[in-house]
């Protein structure tokens, strides 16, 4: 039993040497610190397969120093700037900004 939570451990990349220190809660929030990071780098994965994909599928590309460039292309607009404040408005919980 205890051999296979410290097989866990290690498999979910954490280092072995304090496993005997935790206490069944602080495993438990490791081995769930783990599996967010595990997931959070499977989506940074799919992030860029998706986009390389999508990338493969254009007619015509911008020059690499343009991508790179990172020029600011100006103020957003008032009904931009609104409409990025009531997506975080929704995100939070809060009822977004309905004009007036």
């Amino acid at each position: 039993m205890v051999g296979d939570l410290l097989q866990a451990y290690v498999a979910a990349g954490l280092d072995p040497s304090g496993f005997w220190e935790l206490s069944l809660h602080a495993y438990a929030r490791h081995m769930q610190g783990a599996r967010d990071r595990l997931q959070a780098e499977q989506q940074g994965r799919a992030w860029v397969a998706w986009h390389a994909a999508a990338l493969l599928r254009q007619d015509k590309l911008m020059g690499f120093a343009e991508f790179m460039d990172g020029r600011d292309t100006g103020p957003q607009s008032p009904e931009d700037l609104q409409a990025a404040f009531n997506m975080m408005a929704t995100a939070w919980g809060a009822e977004p900004y309905s004009g007036g």
